[in-house]
């Protein structure tokens, strides 16, 4: 994949400053390489031995991105999300926490996972109203990622096309950089 100018330009700004935590907003229109560009930041993350966590809205998209993403990087992601078996949970629960698995591609409640050695948060379509947990413990998914990227001190990338009403808040008061 050969990143044009604005792809590339895109990618510098996404990695600048991502050895500590900081919120960067990745804005481009539908169809604009937004995945290509941060999947090359993960890329980075991977060959220094690192784990990265992706959160995607809804399971339903999971698919798909699997295969964008095999076809990338040459080797299946961890998928986690509700309808995973036991087994399988198992796996990726120990997979991550000996360092094993490096990449995750994962509902909200990837967020809870044991990563070892994790180093970058991406949340895909941080817009999206499926981030919204209303049953039981309510919570943003995004929010959450914010916060654990902030306890871990790791980079959080927020991907969109049109951003939130709070991450544009967010942006306008200088606490993410776009």
């Amino acid at each position: 994949y050969k990143l044009s100018k604005e792809q590339d330009d895109a990618l510098k700004d996404l990695v600048k400053k991502d050895e500590k935590f900081r919120t960067h907003v990745l804005q481009g229109t539908t169809g604009s390489g937004k995945t290509i560009v941060y999947f090359n930041a993960i890329k980075k993350k991977i060959e220094k031995g690192f784990q990265a966590l992706i959160l995607l809205p809804e399971i339903g998209l999971t698919n798909e991105f699997e295969k964008k993403f095999i076809d990338f990087f040459g080797f299946r992601p961890a998928v986690w999300h509700s309808s995973i078996t036991k087994k399988n949970k198992k796996i990726i629960w120990s997979g991550l926490s000996t360092n094993k698995i490096k990449v995750v591609i994962g509902a909200r409640s990837a967020l809870f996972l044991p990563f070892k050695n994790l180093s970058l948060i991406t949340v895909d379509e941080e817009h999206d109203q499926s981030y919204k947990q209303d049953e039981g413990v309510r919570y943003n998914a995004r929010d959450m990622a914010i916060s654990r990227a902030s306890f871990e001190n790791v980079p959080v990338n927020l991907i969109t096309a049109v951003p939130s009403i709070e991450t544009y808040d967010n942006i306008k008061k200088g606490k993410y950089t776009i």
